[in-house]
């Protein structure tokens, strides 16, 4: 079926994209017409195929409890009768402090791996052991969660979970639990130890007269809920309570978003991205220069003298090989510039195996360039339009873009032309984004289209219809199950990769959404608008739509979490294995 179009439709979609990537605020809203899209039989026949390679069977959970719930019961009853054997009052009061948090993370364990009936069993025969009313009260709590979804939704349990119980512990009493651990420990007492515990070492000394009213005080609310252990008088509660403050921070699974701005570049920047080890931030300009400057502790150097390097596959010919000494320079404010596109740069990818810097440009070509001589290696031709966008693969094996000329392509490092190239969008590839898998990769278009592609055969297998107006991105959750993409429409719709439907869609976003990223343990969503908010939203809200919820849409912009970032404009926003931290790069 050959489709027609307006020839001034075309250019109204052309227009719009350009004005949208030179950050723009339009005066215009240019209004396509309804267009038709269809799919036929061939397209949906790998429908089993993709759900198995995007199922939750590819993932690993690692637990030392998933092997043997019998083991576990065994290491805690061994634990507690080693404990009840001390002769030493005083240590065994201190000890027997262990038992509460060992026995209620034991039991949140066995529910973690599945074992539901074993996690019951155990809870019922020991939580009678525990006489404190507040232990009493949270056991009860526990006694009614039964999965990992009910821990979400009780806030007592979860912050159990998820925050350290503190125990107090004299030195000598630390010292008969290290001797056991070390000779009878099992690595389940282990790791909870290590995981769910802190351990305060409370420093013996003489008995003083006076003993001020402290002593009231010595029990205190905790972040669990539950009272906690005598924790110490003064100063020394104070920089504990700092020192946890400051352990939260350091350990919180989601940072705060973390803001990096390019000043006096409002006009010029058109995109950034920073490197995976967060060591470097690479800038790319309308002028067609592309700047690095260092992260932290990290200090580029233009060497005067050329650097010696292994030849690799993609390095150019001579005969391509410009005025090398031109093409780097080191700006006034410490930048390293390189030079060699002729028109603008639209989009950055480090390659950190290689120490390579990869770009893409309106002047039709990717290029690769040297981190460790700033020198351009490789010159990658194939489109015929402006790139616009570009993706790497798991690893960084494959090279995906997306052009003007409607068309994706896919590249390797020592190829200097496309291994494959996907046509079948009506207009601009505007993003492109692979499967954690990397066996299929997604484009979204201007023609309000997402479709979804075989990596290895360049065979399309899915379009995705209904977005009302352009999709500018693009992202796969971590276990490869959904898909979310967004656009002009403001809202982020989250596709369903195995049954081929639309979840739902997320709300509250007041301009075209330009990015958005999934965190990596698959909890948030995160994306970022074109008046410079960025919006945080939890995924437990369309999983309940998926499990049996009402709504299909999740429209109450109170359901994220909101940070103006008060930016001209952002050119990247993503998640990095480093502390799962969100990182957004903004122009003041």
């Amino acid at each position: 079926m050959k489709m027609k179009r307006m020839k001034s439709e075309v250019i109204s979609a052309t227009i719009e994209s350009y004005l949208k990537r030179r950050h723009y605020q339009e005066n215009v809203v240019y209004r396509k017409g309804d267009q038709l899209f269809y799919q036929n039989g061939d397209q949906t026949i790998v429908t089993a195929t993709t759900e198995c390679g995007t199922s939750q069977d590819n993932s690993i959970i690692f637990s030392a409890i998933s092997i043997d719930t019998v083991a576990a019961n065994q290491a805690y009853q061994r634990f507690k009768k080693w404990i009840n054997t001390i002769l030493n009052e005083k240590i065994k009061i201190e000890l027997l402090s262990l038992l509460y948090p060992i026995f209620c993370h034991l039991y949140l364990e066995m529910l973690h791996t599945g074992n539901r009936e074993a996690a019951t069993d155990f809870l019922k025969t020991h939580q009678n052991e525990f006489i404190n009313e507040t232990e009493k009260d949270f056991l009860e709590e526990l006694s009614s969660v039964f999965s990992v979804q009910d821990i979400e939704l009780r806030p007592l349990v979860n912050a159990f979970r998820t925050r350290k119980y503190k125990v107090d512990l004299s030195e000598s009493a630390h010292i008969c639990l290290r001797q056991y651990l070390t000779k009878y420990g099992h690595i389940i007492l282990m790791q909870i130890v290590n995981t769910h515990i802190t351990i305060i070492r409370k420093v013996e000394s003489p008995q003083m007269d006076e003993v001020p009213e402290e002593k009231s005080q010595r029990y205190e609310a905790s972040i669990n809920g539950h009272m906690e252990q005598p924790s110490g008088t003064g100063v020394d509660r104070e920089m504990r309570e700092l020192q946890e403050a400051i352990r939260l921070i350091q350990n919180n699974a989601h940072q705060p978003l973390r803001l990096f701005t390019v000043k006096n570049a409002i006009e010029n920047a058109s995109c950034g991205f920073i490197a995976p080890k967060m060591d470097k931030l690479a800038v790319g300009f309308s002028t067609a220069e592309i700047r690095l400057w260092g992260i932290g502790e990290t200090v580029l150097v233009k060497t005067k003298d050329k650097q010696t390097c292994v030849s690799s596959v993609c390095d150019i010919s001579p005969f391509y090989k410009f005025n090398e000494q031109e093409s780097t320079v080191k700006s006034e404010a410490g930048a390293i510039i390189l030079r060699g596109h002729t028109d603008v740069v639209h989009d950055l990818r480090f390659i950190p195996e290689v120490d390579v810097l990869l770009s893409v440009s309106s002047d039709k070509d990717m290029r690769a360039w040297r981190l460790n001589n700033y020198s351009c290696t490789a010159i990658y031709s194939g489109h015929n339009y402006p790139i616009w966008c570009m993706d790497t693969s798991v690893f960084n094996l494959y090279i995906a873009t997306g052009s003007h000329d409607r068309t994706a392509k896919l590249w390797s490092l020592d190829r200097t032309f496309p291994l494959r190239i996907f046509a079948g969008h009506f207009l601009d590839v505007n993003c492109i984004k692979f499967h954690p898998n990397a066996r299929y990769l997604a484009t979204g278009s201007a023609d309000k289209t997402i479709r979804l592609w075989s990596k290895d055969d360049g065979n399309l297998l899915r379009v995705y219809v209904g977005a009302q107006s352009t999709i500018y991105t693009l992202a796969f959750s971590p276990d490869g199950k959904y898909l979310a993409a967004s656009g002009d429409d403001k809202s982020i719709s989250i596709w369903d990769l195995a049954t081929n439907g639309l979840l739902t869609e997320l709300k509250g976003h007041k301009d075209t959404v330009m990015n958005v990223d999934w965190s990596l343990d698959g909890q948030y969503i995160a994306s970022a608008s074109l008046d410079g908010i960025v919006r945080l939203w939890p995924t437990q809200d369309f999983i309940k739509t998926l499990n049996g919820g009402s709504s299909s849409a999740v429209s109450q912009s109170e359901a994220s979490q909101i940070y103006p970032t008060y930016c001209s404009s952002i050119l990247s926003l993503n998640y990095y294995k480093k502390n799962n931290s969100l990182i957004c790069i903004g122009t003041k």
